[in-house]
């Protein structure tokens, strides 16, 4: 019989038990946003190791959270959650919104993943009329080195692609910022307008599309949610035993 971590009864110890070891609840968080292959789950945590991603999934499955199986029509597996699994969505969407709320956020922003940010991007993205059959829209980052500086998203009425090389369609749109205020209006924590009048970003192309981009761009689904006053906010442990 396993040895309890916490050694306790109450069923918030036992929860942690299963649910607090690292990367897990962003592995749920990935499976609740729709990602069922493999390399989808991991693009959502880039900096985990594709081992170490495995072993949760296995570890999930186990715990009767997720259930593997193979698609006759692809071949790969997919993974889902299961009734138990997917009751954690109110735990998910409430611990991201007392986050959005009550978090300082500022030392994130100084070491961010570009990857995560434009898969995000990727999942928020939608067509609409106004862009026709197809709209290209590429990314260029001034603050990412040059191979990774160009991104370019690829709109259709189906599906929205993320591509790493020019996909060779002509652009319609162009986005040109830096990592750190791209995150800040996607998340919402800076309006759009602020940032495109102090020059920080720019967005060139068909007036009906650059007029209200986030429109089609879309936001966090946390960007409504007010933030507290700095004074406020509260910081990660690690920062406050810094202090």
């Amino acid at each position: 019989m396993k040895e309890s971590i916490y050694g306790q009864y109450c069923p918030i110890a036992i929860s942690l038990e299963l649910l607090g070891g690292r990367w897990t609840m962003l592995i749920i968080r990935e499976l609740i946003d729709g990602s069922s292959r493999f390399n989808d789950i991991h693009r959502g945590v880039p900096l985990m190791s594709r081992s170490l991603l495995s072993t949760r999934l296995k570890e999930l499955e186990v715990a009767k959270l997720v259930s593997r199986t193979h698609s006759a029509q692809s071949g790969h597996a997919e993974y889902s959650l299961t009734e138990g699994g997917r009751s954690l969505l109110s735990v998910v969407v409430a611990v991201g919104k007392w986050g959005q709320e009550w978090l300082n956020k500022s030392p994130h922003l100084d070491d961010i993943d570009g990857g995560y940010l434009m898969w995000n991007i990727r999942k928020t993205s939608t067509w609409i009329e106004e862009m026709g059959p197809r709209a290209v829209v590429r990314f260029e980052y001034s603050d990412w080195d040059e191979d990774h500086r160009f991104h370019w998203l690829v709109i259709e009425e189906s599906a929205t692609d993320l591509c790493y090389i020019d996909p060779g369609h002509e652009v319609d749109v162009w986005i040109s910022t830096d990592l750190r205020t791209m995150v800040e209006v996607w998340m919402g924590w800076r309006p759009l307008r602020d940032a495109l009048d102090a020059g920080d970003i720019s967005i060139d192309g068909p007036r009906n599309l650059v007029r209200d981009p986030l429109r089609w761009i879309g936001q966090s689904p946390l960007a409504g949610i007010r933030q507290r006053p700095t004074h406020d906010q509260v910081g990660r442990i690690v920062e406050a035993i810094r202090a």
